[in-house]
C-alpha cells in the first residue's frame, strides 16, 4: 500500500501534458445518407483537436495517400461505392451477419501502413450508436489513441469492482472446471493540476498464484475526453516493486503482420435471442443482478484476424456491456482461447460492486 501511494504522488508531481507530436490526419469517407454521422464523429474529433475531412467514396484513393487514418462509414450494402470499399475490410462471415441481423453493429480496423476503420451498423442508426463505442474502447488499438476521445463515463469516486474466475482443463474427467482466481478494482478521482480538472483512474489486479500474491496496478491520468495524460504501470509480488514503465501505449498490436480488429455488437431481437459461435449457442442479451440493481446487458464480440486471409487469431473475447456503467460499461468479460482448434474459456470477470 505505502508503494503505492508513492508511487501515485509521484505521478501527480511528474505530470506532463500529451507529447507534443503531430496527431494523425484523418479522412471520413461517406454517403449522403451517412453525412449525420459523419458530421457527429468530425464533432467529437473536433473537440480533441484532431483535423479531418469529410470525402465522398470517389476520393479513397486520394486518402489513401494523404492520411494516416480513414474512417469508413457504412457496411458492405452501403450507397454510392461506400459498400464496395468497406467490404475489403470486413470479415466476410460479419458482412453477411451485419446484414441479415437486425440491431447489430460492427467496427473493424485493419492495422497496415495506416489505419482503415470501418464502421457500420444494419441501418443509419445502429452506425451511429457504434461511434460513441469506438471512441469508448476499440480506439486504444488504432493510431488514434492518446488524442482522440469520448466524454469520460465516471464521476469522481466511481469505482467498479469484478470477481475473476480462471477455467482450468482435467485431464481425467475431459472438462472445464473454474477456481477463485482473483480481483480487479477500477477507481476513479479528480484531481486538479495546473488549474485544470483530470480524473486519476487506477487499475488493479490482484491474484495469488503458488502461494506468492501477484498484483498489477496501472495509473492513468485522463481528461474531461477518457484520454489519458500520463500512463504508469507497477508490477507487485508479494507487496514489493518488481517492475514499473511510464509510458503510455502506442496503439500499435504488436503482433506482427496486418491484423484487422473486430468488435461485434450482437443484440436481441425478436424471436433472435441467441447466437451462435463455432456451433454453440450464446445468448444476445442477459439480465444482470448487481446488488438490488438489474442490469441488462448486450453482448460484443472481439477479436483479430490475419489479413487478408481472414484467419482468426486467439485468443478472443465475449463481453456483456451497458453504456450507463461507468469504464466503458462492462458488466462481464469472457477471455477465450483455442484447444486444437475449439474455442475454450480461460478466464471470467464478473462485476459485483459499481459507484457510477
Amino acid at each position: 500500500m505505502r508503494s503505492s501511494i508513492i508511487i501515485l504522488i509521484l505521478l501527480l508531481i511528474n505530470f506532463a501534458p500529451l507529447l507534443a507530436e503531430k496527431p494523425p490526419s484523418v479522412a471520413i469517407i461517406s454517403n449522403k445518407a451517412d453525412e449525420p454521422t459523419a458530421i457527429f464523429l468530425g464533432g467529437l474529433l473536433s473537440e480533441s483537436r484532431v483535423q479531418f475531412d469529410i470525402l465522398g467514396p470517389r476520393d479513397f484513393q486520394r486518402a489513401l495517400e494523404n492520411y494516416d487514418v480513414i474512417i469508413l462509414l457504412g457496411g458492405p450494402k452501403a450507397y454510392d461505392g461506400v459498400g464496395e470499399i468497406s467490404s475489403n475490410y470486413i470479415p466476410p462471415e460479419n458482412a453477411t451477419n451485419l446484414i441479415n441481423e437486425p440491431r447489430t453493429f460492427l467496427i473493424s480496423i485493419y492495422k497496415g501502413g495506416r489505419d482503415i476503420i470501418v464502421i457500420a451498423g444494419h441501418t443509419r442508426q445502429e452506425t451511429k450508436e457504434a461511434v460513441p463505442y469506438f471512441f469508448r474502447d476499440p480506439i486504444r488499438v488504432t493510431k488514434l489513441w492518446r488524442w482522440a476521445g469520448y466524454p469520460v463515463d465516471f464521476r469522481d469516486g466511481s469505482y467498479s469492482i469484478y470477481y475473476v474466475e480462471k477455467w482450468l482443463y482435467d485431464n481425467e474427467s475431459m472438462k472445464f472446471y473454474s477456481v477463485p482466481w482473483g480481483s480487479e478494482v477500477i477507481k476513479a478521482n479528480k484531481v486538479t493540476l495546473n488549474g485544470s480538472s483530470f480524473f486519476n483512474v487506477t487499475y488493479k489486479s490482484s491474484y495469488i498464484y503458488l502461494g506468492v500474491n501477484y498484483t498489477s496496478i496501472d495509473y492513468y491520468i485522463v481528461d474531461e475526453l477518457n484520454r489519458p495524460k500520463k500512463c504508469v504501470f507497477v508490477q507487485l509480488t508479494n507487496g514489493e516493486v518488481s517492475s514499473k514503465v511510464e509510458r503510455c501505449p502506442s496503439g500499435d498490436s504488436g503482433l506482427g503482420g496486418t491484423q484487422v480488429y473486430v468488435t461485434f455488437k450482437m443484440e436481441d431481437y425478436g424471436n433472435r435471442t441467441e447466437f451462435e459461435i463455432a456451433g454453440n449457442p450464446v445468448r444476445r442479451s442477459r439480465i444482470y443482478q448487481i446488488g438490488d440493481k438489474s442490469i441488462r446487458a448486450v453482448l460484443v464480440i472481439k477479436y483479430a484476424m490475419r489479413y487478408p486471409s481472414w484467419e482468426a487469431l486467439a485468443p478472443f473475447q465475449l463481453m456483456y456491456v451497458n453504456p450507463s456503467l461507468p469504464f466503458g460499461g462492462r458488466v462481464i468479460e469472457v477471455n477465450n482461447r483455442f484447444l486444437e482448434g475449439v474455442p475454450v474459456t480461460d478466464t471470467v470477470l464478473k462485476l459485483y460492486q459499481y459507484k457510477p
